[in-house]
């Protein structure tokens, strides 16, 4: 009996740990549940045509545990001088995210160009309120490419907005140059800005595009403390097509279509081995059956 009972503990403790680290936000919890404190974080993207992206993610948390809130709204709010405006209302997926894509054309800025965005959880019977805001100025990447004697070169202009939403050029930063890979990006290179906003770059050779050389370039400011996280892209045909560059680079790798040739002949042996054993095992069924025939005959 005490094995039995000590089997059902360790079988509910193991069902307890398989359940996912999330709660919905209608979820009924008693007083004793209650989660006592939560934590909101907001990240900021400024994409192309004056394109903003928010990401707020709701975790809810009580003693040791971390939870993400799942299906809880969160709103999006821009702050002004004498009032703030609600841009939107996202719910959080499973994860406790929610996303949120808007433009910022027609929003207040402050006196140096900023733009203060809110991302707030409104106070509920089980969870309490949080909220959390970010400044920052709106900005623009641009790409261009260009060919001189055979060298193919990458031009970055960087702009900003002013309080008079007059556009001027960002000074004096640097760009981080990337092309998307199957999962991850690669790096090729940096640009320092000039006081116009202007960096160049020679463009690399030999970098794998689609069959058709199409290559996806990407310029990014990075965590930067006024202007966030800006990025710009474009589409050049630089790029070496994919079937050239496979036809002239064959190769037997693990992580390849065709696989290593070591590989393949310990596979061969292997079946080889699991078919003889197969074959061995119907003639040996063959012969005790001949076998049992001819004991039945002498008697």
């Amino acid at each position: 009996m005490k094995k039995y009972n000590s089997f059902l503990t360790i079988l509910v403790l193991f069902i307890a740990m398989m359940q996912p680290h999330n709660l919905k936000a209608e979820e009924n919890l008693d007083s004793a549940n209650i989660y006592t404190e939560t934590k909101l974080t907001l990240g900021y993207f400024c994409g192309p045509q004056d394109s903003v992206y928010l990401t707020a993610t709701l975790l809810i948390k009580r003693e040791e545990n971390t939870l993400a809130l799942e299906d809880a709204q969160v709103e999006f709010i821009v702050i002004g001088e004498t009032s703030n405006k609600v841009i939107g209302t996202v719910n959080t997926n499973q994860e406790g995210i929610a996303k949120f894509t808007f433009s910022i054309t027609g929003l207040p800025t402050n006196k140096d160009g900023m733009i203060s965005y809110m991302a707030k959880f409104a106070e509920t019977l089980k969870y309490p309120a949080t909220e959390v805001s970010f400044s920052a100025k709106p900005a623009s990447l641009k790409l261009f490419f260009s060919v001189e004697d055979s060298v193919k070169t990458l031009r970055v202009t960087a702009t900003q907005k002013n309080a008079k939403r007059e556009v001027i050029p960002i000074s004096k930063e640097t760009v981080m140059i990337y092309v998307p890979r199957l999962f991850s990006l690669l790096k090729i290179g940096e640009i320092s800005l000039d006081e116009t906003g202007t960096g160049t770059l020679e463009f690399p050779k030999e970098i794998v595009g689609d069959t058709l050389g199409n290559l996806i370039v990407m310029a990014r400011i990075e965590e930067h403390d006024v202007y966030g996280f800006v990025e710009g892209k474009n589409t050049i045909n630089w790029g070496v097509p994919k079937q050239y560059y496979k036809a002239e680079v064959p190769s037997r790798e693990l992580w390849t279509p065709i696989a290593p040739m070591w590989m393949i002949i310990t596979l061969i042996v292997m079946l080889l081995g699991v078919w003889a054993h197969y074959f061995y095992a119907v003639y040996e069924l063959i012969m005790i059956k001949r076998l049992s025939k001819k004991n039945i005959n002498l008697f």
